[in-house]
């Protein structure tokens, strides 16, 4: 295995590369959440919608916002009883019009794709509600009167995933869309809670399953493999994450789909495809014949990598379970950057090219 630039087990060199503290970000995370909560009560209470004339559901987001969306389509879809559309562009679908409740969810309120979208979510009469923690998204809101869910500002959009999905569930929920989602709630604080101590920095390797999955990946291009549910999301997650946190690339896909071309893709560059460490993310309650998938699928071009890992969802509800996956990726991603001897919170990148664009 190779060596990474710092020790995961001392703590002098993690916070002198951590400068922006990400790691306590993560490790506080339950925290956010339970302030998620509090905030979606509070403001969903106050929050009304015409329901007869809701047929379809559209939420708008980008990256780090976007995923808000994500994550209310896979926890609710095997209940709602209308579609729902997670839009990551700057225009809108014919179907979006006055029978559609949209969400624009932009946690700097300046995402120029979701406020383009919502501004045609307006034009065609749609009824609009902004998630937003200031920016013109809030002016916006402020403008057209629009309901609101404001939440805390300060964080990078990555790191503020709890307060950008919890409101959206909730408010969800509180129309009478689907069941009440208190008790999954409940049982998603309750195992991050646990799972904070269990991948903390202060946690030491030989305990530390995050730390333990970071050196394996360390020095290798991560492909993480779902279903086309929650460990699909989970694993949209963990590539998210390898970019934006680890600064390395890093691809996604699922079972079934790619069972129908990209496993062919393996069978030739056997030296390239050494360069890869292999990652398959499993739903504890996955279709019968998707487990069949994914057991040959390992058997068929496992060996085509440097390095094999398969992880399973954890907990009763689809929130929790899909919570599980993600919560353990935010920090494979961080230990792995510090691995890599980078600050993971900055990315210049993308500021980058948004003053370019923006020119």
């Amino acid at each position: 295995m190779l060596k990474g630039s710092i020790d995961l087990d001392d703590q002098r060199e993690i916070e002198e590369l951590d400068n922006n503290n990400m790691l306590t970000f993560l490790e506080e995370f339950p925290l956010q959440c339970e302030q998620a909560v509090e905030i979606g009560r509070l403001s969903c209470s106050h929050i009304i919608a015409d329901l007869p004339r809701v047929k379809n559901l559209s939420i708008l987001g980008m990256g780090g916002s976007g995923i808000s969306g994500d994550i209310a389509r896979i926890v609710f879809e095997p209940h709602l009883k209308i579609p729902v559309t997670v839009n990551k562009s700057y225009d809108l679908p014919a179907f979006v019009n006055d029978n559609s409740l949209v969400l624009a969810v932009s946690y700097s309120g300046e995402t120029e794709e979701t406020l383009s979208s919502a501004r045609i979510a307006l034009e065609r009469g749609a009824q609009l509600v902004a998630i937003t923690s200031g920016g013109a998204l809030l002016d916006l809101a402020k403008k057209e009167g629009l309901p609101l869910i404001r939440i805390p500002e300060g964080l990078q959009p990555r790191l503020a995933v709890g307060y950008l999905s919890i409101p959206v569930l909730i408010y969800l929920s509180s129309l009478g869309f689907v069941y009440s989602i208190e008790d999954d709630i409940e049982e998603l604080i309750e195992m991050l809670n646990t799972k904070s101590t269990e991948y903390n920095s202060k946690v030491p390797t030989e305990k530390n399953q995050a730390k333990q999955l970071a050196n394996q990946v360390y020095g290798k291009i991560p492909i993480i493999y779902g279903d086309s549910g929650i460990s699909g999301l989970a694993a949209l997650r963990w590539k998210c994450q390898f970019n934006e946190n680890s600064k390395v690339p890093a691809f996604y896909n699922h079972l079934p789909e790619m069972n129908h071309n990209e496993i062919v893709g393996w069978e030739e560059m056997v030296n390239t495809s050494r360069e890869f460490f292999l990652m398959t993310l499993r739903d504890s309650t996955e279709n019968p014949q998707l487990s069949k998938r994914f057991v040959a699928t390992k058997e068929l071009i496992s060996d085509r990598f440097s390095g094999f890992i398969e992880l399973e969802s954890q907990g009763r509800s689809r929130l929790a379970k899909l919570f599980s996956l993600i919560y353990l990726g935010d920090f494979i991603s961080v230990y792995l950057a510090l691995l890599n001897g980078i600050d993971p919170t900055p990315v210049d990148r993308i500021q980058v090219l948004k003053s370019r664009i923006a020119k």
